[in-house]
């Protein structure tokens, strides 16, 4: 590149310059945009993915606090349906001598 003040066009030559050094710094200034983009889309994702994770979790204990229900209330119903069964035998038994005082 020819000097500013030994060109037979200084003002051409000053353009020239000065728009190489704004073609630098815009470049540059696009490039770190551009970072900053990808850095702020990085942050996102990762935020999302410790939310889906914190949901994921919640989840998880819900349908662990849900399989404990189900599984105590399997052994209630265990239970009721042999107390069914004795008040059944106990009202037949009750119901023959019942009948057997009656007759």
């Amino acid at each position: 590149m020819s000097n500013l003040f030994t060109s037979k066009n200084p003002a051409g030559v000053a353009v020239a310059q000065t728009g190489a050094i704004f073609g630098v710094l815009a470049a540059g200034a696009v490039n770190a945009h551009m970072s900053g983009i990808a850095a702020a889309r990085a942050a996102r994702e990762s935020n999302n993915s410790n939310v889906l994770r914190h949901q994921l979790n919640i989840a998880i204990g819900r349908a662990q606090d849900l399989c404990d229900v189900a599984v105590q209330q399997a052994s209630e119903i265990e239970q009721l349906k042999a107390e069914n069964a004795r008040l059944r035998a106990a009202s037949a038994t009750y119901l023959a001598a019942a009948r057997r005082k009656a007759a």
